[in-house]
């Protein structure tokens, strides 16, 4: 389940983005900007994290 909903995520992300560049071509770059930014702050906070140890 867990796979299925960072598919989800991951395609969502995507479409903000570009929609973001879609925008960013027409000017306005706020759209890219929140979403590139929320982009980096999800992947330090969780794709940089370490790997949990199993103590069992």
């Amino acid at each position: 389940m867990k796979f299925l909903a960072a598919i989800i995520v991951f395609l969502l992300i995507c479409g903000i983005l570009g929609w973001g560049i879609l925008l960013a071509v027409h000017g306005s770059f706020w759209l890219l900007a929140v979403s590139a930014l929320a982009y980096f702050i999800a992947f330090a906070r969780i794709g940089c994290m370490p790997a949990v140890k199993d103590h069992h």
